[in-house]
């Protein structure tokens, strides 16, 4: 279980950094509400978001790694950092160009993200103004991706986990002051910015400090390994992109649906992204460097066996996060987004928003952790075809859907494309992943107990009326006792890799004793 010990390592930052996004939702929701300033934000940051998410949740570095180990495991450490400098600049003027062209065309490129702006002056001029301030963040986004990924080829997780965490306390930190000089809105835009900038400052120390070979600007020279990293990249660069019309297609709808449409499915989908980056991201970046390393000394045979321990895992982690935040909804978002200018009625729509994301979140971590696997392998192919089959699925369901159920009908197009995409990644993998399917029947069966006793003690323990501290006290009771309730039943189901949890977490018991 030694990925379940970085696991944990990993995963444990990582819950430190989603308690402070939490945090900052909640900010985000007390100072901007679901309203014009909150959309027209969300809109501007829509493509920087794409960034972020593309280097820095796995896409770059799920190509990076493998190239760069194949130097660094080798011993070729000058070599490495020739590779990497390399990467570092082309990566930097192509940033730098696209900002600046932006930055000209910032009315032109709200208008395509939103075309829905067209018909609201103030809106679109918001948009214009947070685009110009917010999108120039990318350079240093991309840059930090190649520092992250040296250090994740060299097992370093620490500063990769903690990064996000100081991102987070920079963006709140930017809502709780200036409040006399700027909006709401400018406040969290010019954050995201230096927060940009100071993630990147603190990986170039963090890379001397470990004494690391740093990425220099160097002259552009494309060698044969560099045309190799790009003609492997670009597909993933494109089926990213592709996916980016998945984002492109929720603002567009959004932007004609009623005011606070882009902003109910933002605050529901945060909180999709806490068990997907615990879970499904997490168990990606460790699986990243095992795997590399495997296919670089030809043990091939062990790819399937990592990636069966990493799905058994992490569906077992999953499963108690998606009855919980289906049957506790409503709580979780009034308790936390329930204050400010975040309206009772913003609170019941984004829970219904996040109940629909809910279903599809086994498969957003499954469908992680296979392209993670794919990708280590050198194969780009099959997540980019997944890709597109599931972003033109989600776009005919969004149009058909959301004349009937609006901002609902795109919620339900979300989660029936992820498992669309799922499926075409466990058809690549079948037979390997069918040990992780013929388990599911016992975490189904504990997952039904769980919920039983969760809407009970919801019954006992929540009330509506109740003070808002004793809510959240109420939560944190129902949420242990369910996960208690579900591993009981895993073992009393005889789940093999349940009961090996409970012997280890004893053995670790007796020696501590």
């Amino acid at each position: 279980m030694r990925l379940g010990r970085r696991f944990f390592t990993v995963s444990g930052l990582t819950i430190i950094s989603r308690i402070f996004g939490i945090v900052r939702e909640a900010a985000f929701s007390h100072f901007l509400g679901a309203g014009t300033e909150m959309d027209t934000f969300l809109v501007a940051f829509k493509f920087p978001s794409f960034f972020r998410k593309f280097f820095a949740e796995g896409g770059f570095q799920s190509i990076f790694v493998p190239y760069y180990t194949d130097y660094y495991a080798s011993g070729k450490n000058k070599a490495s950092q020739y590779f990497s400098s390399r990467i570092f600049t082309i990566i930097f003027w192509i940033t730098v160009s696209l900002a600046f062209i932006v930055f000209i065309f910032a009315k032109e490129f709200a208008v395509l993200m939103a075309p829905g702006f067209c018909a609201d002056p103030e809106k679109l001029a918001l948009a214009t103004e947070f685009t110009r301030i917010i999108f120039p963040s990318i350079v240093f986004i991309s840059l930090s991706a190649v520092y992250s990924g040296i250090l994740i080829a060299d097992n370093q997780f620490f500063a990769f986990a903690v990064s996000p965490i100081l991102v987070n306390i920079v963006l709140i930190s930017s809502l709780l002051f200036g409040e006399n000089f700027l909006s709401a809105g400018r406040r969290i835009s010019y954050g995201l910015l230096l927060a940009g900038i100071i993630q990147f400052c603190c990986f170039y120390v963090y890379l001397k400090y470990r004494k690391i070979a740093t990425p220099l600007f160097s002259r552009i020279k494309i060698t044969n390994k560099t045309k190799q990293f790009f003609k492997k990249l670009l597909p993933i660069l494109a089926g990213a992109g592709v996916a980016q019309i998945n984002v492109f297609i929720d603002s567009l709808f959004g932007s004609i649906l009623p005011t606070g449409t882009i902003s109910y499915i933002y605050f529901a989908d945060r909180f999709i992204q806490f068990p997907l980056a615990l879970f499904g991201i997490s168990m990606g970046v460790i699986l990243l460097p095992e795997i590399s390393r495997k296919m670089a000394k030809c043990e091939t045979n062990c790819v399937n066996d990592i990636q069966n321990e990493a799905l058994s895992f992490t569906l077992r982690m999953t499963f108690p996060a998606v009855i919980g935040l289906i049957s506790l909804a409503y709580f979780l978002i009034s308790i936390l987004y329930g204050h400010g200018k975040f309206s009772e009625i913003s609170v019941q729509k984004t829970a219904s928003i996040l109940r629909i994301f809910a279903i599809g979140l086994p498969a957003y971590v499954a469908a992680k952790i296979m392209a993670f696997v794919l990708f280590a392998q050198k194969d780009s192919k099959t997540p980019i075809i997944a890709a597109l089959v599931s972003i033109a699925a989600n776009s005919i369901l969004s149009l058909i859907l959301m004349g009937p159920f609006q901002e609902f009908g795109l919620a339900i197009a979300t989660s029936i494309s992820g498992f669309i995409n799922l499926y075409i990644m466990y058809r690549k993998s079948y037979p390997s992943a069918i040990i992780v399917i013929s388990e599911f029947k016992k975490i189904l069966i504990a997952s039904i107990i769980m919920l039983f006793f969760i809407e009970i003690l919801k019954l006992l323990l929540l009330r509506s009326g109740h003070d808002t501290f004793l809510q959240a006290i109420s939560i944190v009771v129902i949420c242990v006792t369910g996960i208690v309730v579900y591993i009981a039943s895993l073992f009393f189901l005889k789940d093999e890799v349940a009961r090996s949890w409970l012997k280890k977490l004893r053995k670790r018991l007796k020696s501590d004793c």
